[in-house]
């Protein structure tokens, strides 16, 4: 994996996810691999008409989804477990849908306002991996300032933090929050996710301003798991942490 991630110059960890089918391969690399490999014409034609396969629409594609966030959402539909953690926002795949069209409308630097609604449906689709038979493990870590925040007022805030206590009565779901007592923390530069699969291997991706990116260089993935374990060590246990959002909902309500 180490050479053929040299020859296509990329890392070991692109290589087993294109090996493991979690990657969508692109003709060049392809060919570039079936040459390495020396394979004969029968095994190209068979691996080229199965890439061309892959390259069929997924079905975020349809919700006009941004291209960077593609790749993360393509892993999302194969991993067993996600660690988020979210400085500001509360956790896409726990929104409700009129904070997620909130949240949509006030970035629309990156976001096209046609594409809103499409973007908020995209999100409710995504979600439901948490419910699946054999769903995503979701531990989650919220800053509180995301808790406060009044993302389309008082009585959008109090309806998601309603919908985040119903995500956490879920087994597959641990939500704790980072309070303002802990002080100076682990990612104080922004939020992240890191998704894990079931061989071991795992992506993570960064939010930017402007966007976002995968992450799978070996060194940086073991350097975010090593963060979100810092953050769960310093957040509130899963029952303190819902003891508080039950009492700022509380707040968010007295204001409506």
């Amino acid at each position: 994996m180490e050479d053929a991630g040299s020859v296509l110059g990329c890392s070991a960890s692109k290589v087993r996810h294109l090996e493991a089918g979690r990657s969508k391969i692109k003709r060049h690399e392809l060919v570039t691999l079936l040459d390495l490999y020396e394979a004969d014409q029968d095994v190209r034609n068979q691996l080229d008409e199965t890439r061309q396969q892959a390259e069929q629409r997924g079905w975020w594609e349809s919700y006009r989804v941004p291209s960077w966030f593609e790749p993360f959402v393509d892993f999302e539909s194969f991993a067993t477990e996600a660690v988020n953690f979210e400085l500001d926002l509360i956790p896409g795949l726990l929104q409700t849908e009129a904070y997620a069209y909130e949240i949509h409308r006030a970035g629309r630097y990156t976001t096209n306002p046609v594409d809103i609604s499409r973007r908020v449906q995209a999100r409710a689709e995504r979600q439901k991996r948490l419910t699946e038979l054999n769903p995503l493990r979701l531990r989650a870590v919220v800053n509180e300032a995301a808790l406060r925040r009044e993302v389309g007022g008082p009585a959008v805030m109090a309806e998601q933090l309603d919908q985040v206590m119903r995500w956490c009565e879920l087994s597959n779901v641990i939500v704790q929050v980072l309070p303002y007592s802990a002080g100076a923390h682990a990612s104080p530069s922004g939020a992240f996710a890191l998704l894990s699969f079931d061989n071991n291997e795992a992506v993570g991706f960064l939010d930017t301003p402007l966007g976002g990116h995968t992450v799978d260089d070996p060194n940086d993935v073991e350097a975010l798991k090593y963060v979100g374990d810092e953050l769960r060590s310093t957040a509130l246990p899963a029952p303190t942490s819902l003891e508080l959002i039950r009492s700022i909902r509380e707040a968010h309500t007295a204001q409506t």
